[in-house]
């Protein structure tokens, strides 16, 4: 089982950006301006393997980079200290966010200046050349299933507040400056699903005495999408294009994966009965290991498609379709959200798959899953068979 796909913390990273211009506000000034940055959560959060994310929960930031540019964000401009002495800090590593909420100040900066860019979990600090790079190329799904390290990012225009702030100079001046800002909210590029394990509805005289639970597999997602516009791309990944060809589905449920098992692939062996009805995913040392898998927002719906056996008969389910509830079919899939399993929204069955016993039958491998959709937070969803 794949640990770096178990429930680590994350949410929304708030970043308020303030921006002084001296005195002219107009792009062509000559007067230099001021930005005074207020940065908040933006600090190293970690959770326990196994744990869910939960609302509230900042996302984690493992390094963080400020870039001033103009409105086309192919020039920049370097901001300095309160003195104008030296350039100001503009990257913070892993071990500067350690410490705690930041906060920054850049003085002196070119008047065309009117945009702010704020990127997380590059790795390093990066050139503006290579930032550039960054915004220019794609980024690809397998890449962002680490909960610890997805790409963040987010742009804003600077606005006037009709504030002022002084910046006294290392030459004795001191500026008064007129106070702009951009309020910046990063956030990754993905939705996740989230699963703890699975919950069968047994009939008052159960059919079956014994079932057997042993993979999960997601497709129908876009392979990639870009840093900036969150613009999705690629051939839609099929893995499975005929659930009707039964034969073909078994085939590819039971061929072994060479080398590492995929980020959309998970084997397990969950056993559940007319007398333990639910049951949790596990690891092999017996603790609860909750699956999650990312997927890139937008409006095309993923397939998960479940594995099993009945008293030892072979069987699936695929999923039609995600609900927030009996009625209500989720068509979008948003950034930093959180989709969990869940018996028709139940609290107390919070991330397990429910399955109805008559669903589970060769003539009808569908799913109905209900989803409760909230800002990275936990979702409840089910599915119906």
């Amino acid at each position: 089982m794949k640990l770096s796909k178990l429930m680590l913390s994350a949410s929304i990273a708030a970043i308020a950006l303030v921006s002084c211009n001296k005195q002219d506000t107009t792009p062509e000034s000559n007067r230099l301006r001021s930005v005074d940055i207020s940065i908040e959560n933006v600090v190293i959060t970690k959770a326990a393997a196994g744990t869910k994310i939960e609302a509230g929960q900042a996302v984690v930031v493992n390094d963080f980079q400020i870039f001033l540019t103009d409105a086309s964000g192919k020039n920049e401009y370097e901001g300095k200290v309160l003195d104008g002495s030296a350039p100001a800090q503009s990257y913070w590593s892993a071990a500067d966010l350690a410490e705690g909420p930041i906060s920054a100040q850049f003085h002196y900066v070119d008047p065309n200046c009117t945009k702010v860019v704020a990127i997380a979990n590059m790795g390093k600090q990066l050139t503006f050349a290579e930032y550039q790079a960054v915004t220019e190329t794609k980024i690809s799904i397998d890449e962002q299933q680490n909960s610890q390290n997805l790409v963040l990012y987010d742009a804003k225009d600077l606005e006037a507040t009709g504030n002022q702030h002084n910046d006294p100079n290392v030459d004795g001046t001191t500026y008064v400056a007129d106070v702009f800002k951009a309020d910046l909210v990063m956030t990754p590029r993905v939705s996740r699903f989230e699963v703890d394990g699975f919950t069968v509805k047994f009939n008052d005289e159960p059919k079956y005495d014994e079932i057997n639970i042993t993979q999960i597999a997601f497709q129908n997602y876009y392979p990639e999408t870009t840093v900036v516009e969150g613009a999705e791309s690629g051939t839609p990944a099929i893995y499975m294009d005929n659930f009707a060809n039964q034969a073909a589905v078994y085939t590819w449920l039971d061929t072994p994966v060479e080398g590492e098992v995929p980020w959309y692939r998970d084997y397990f062996d969950v056993t559940i009965t007319p007398a333990a009805p639910t049951a949790d995913i596990k690891d092999a040392d017996g603790n609860k290991a909750p699956l999650a898998y990312h997927i890139f927002s937008c409006d095309l719906v993923p397939v998960m498609v479940i594995k099993l056996t009945a008293d030892g008969q072979p069987a699936f389910l695929y999923s039609k379709g995600f609900y927030k509830d009996a009625e209500t079919p989720v068509t979008t899939f948003e950034e930093g959200k959180i989709y969990r399993m869940s018996a028709k929204g139940e609290v107390e069955n919070d991330g397990s798959i429910p399955i109805d016993e008559d669903d589970i039958d060769p003539m009808d491998r569908c799913l109905e899953i209900t989803v409760d959709v909230v800002d990275w937070a936990v979702e409840l969803v089910y599915p119906e068979f």
